[in-house]
């Protein structure tokens, strides 16, 4: 299966940008043997010092710590070695700037046809196969247990919805242990043609999942830029730094047939 790369970035309206993402080596065909194709992509906490920091320094500690991985690690553990390494980053940064700093982080990896996705806080992983889309992570976000809650009788809907902490992280880079981690049990298989889109809230805060699907590029690149252009033409008011990075599976082209007299 052949793996193509597509991102886009903008700061919004916002005084800098706080989000980071990155790809490994698609090129690198010894480790993409072993350890596919990776994209990483991090939104750091806008209301905590050196967001940015931590967001870059989370990225590029993950890349780095991944593509160290031994022929003979398994992808996922490879993941969660790579996530441990960039939240033990982001400590080291709030030791150094003596206040609290965190980010978000989702990070995929396709090898051998398959999907793995490890993510901490609340920016996304979706599969947009044929014109629809599934969000694969789980928010890690006070709303979850707040619609629990309600559910189970604890507390009114009403509460649930105008709880004012409602998007509260509940899971970030930067705390000492990280105890909700979403990591897929089961490798997800692949289909030609589907593409795995990586976004900060920035993005999916000002489309709905109708408006991502409308897009009709099914290139990487020319898809992440229309995202991004739709989602600014709105014009929202405080509208957030935006980020999507895309891995889209393609069948490998075949070879030129060669040509020339023998």
């Amino acid at each position: 299966m052949q793996v193509n790369p597509g991102n886009c970035q903008h700061i919004g309206a916002r005084s800098s940008q706080q989000d980071a993402f990155g790809f490994s080596d698609k090129d690198d065909l010894a480790f993409v043997a072993h350890g596919g194709v990776l994209v990483v992509l991090a939104d750091g906490m806008g209301g905590m010092a050196c967001g940015g920091e931590a967001s870059q320094s989370a990225v590029q500690t993950f890349l780095h710590r991944y593509m160290a991985k031994p022929v003979e690690e398994s992808v996922p553990m490879a993941l969660l070695q790579a996530l441990d390494a960039a939240n033990q980053a982001v400590v080291n940064l709030a030791q150094q700037v003596g206040e609290e700093v965190g980010t978000t982080l989702v990070a995929a990896v396709i090898h051998d046809e398959v999907l793995h996705w490890v993510s901490v806080g609340d920016s996304r992983l979706y599969l947009l196969r044929k014109n629809r889309l599934t969000q694969l992570t789980e928010d890690h976000v006070l709303a979850i247990a707040l619609d629990r809650d309600a559910a189970d009788g604890l507390i009114s809907p009403q509460q649930a919805q105008n709880h004012p902490e409602r998007a509260a992280l509940t899971s970030c880079l930067g705390l000492p242990e990280l105890d909700l981690i979403d990591q897929n049990p089961q490798p997800l298989a692949l289909l030609a043609g589907d593409l795995v889109l990586l976004c900060s809230d920035g993005l999916y805060a000002a489309l709905d999942e109708a408006e991502i699907t409308a897009c009709p590029d099914s290139d990487a690149q020319k898809l992440a830029e229309e995202l991004v252009a739709l989602a600014l033409a709105k014009a929202r008011a405080g509208q957030d730094n935006l980020t999507v990075a895309i891995l889209a599976s393609a069948q490998p082209q075949p070879p030129e047939p060669a040509t020339g007299l023998i």
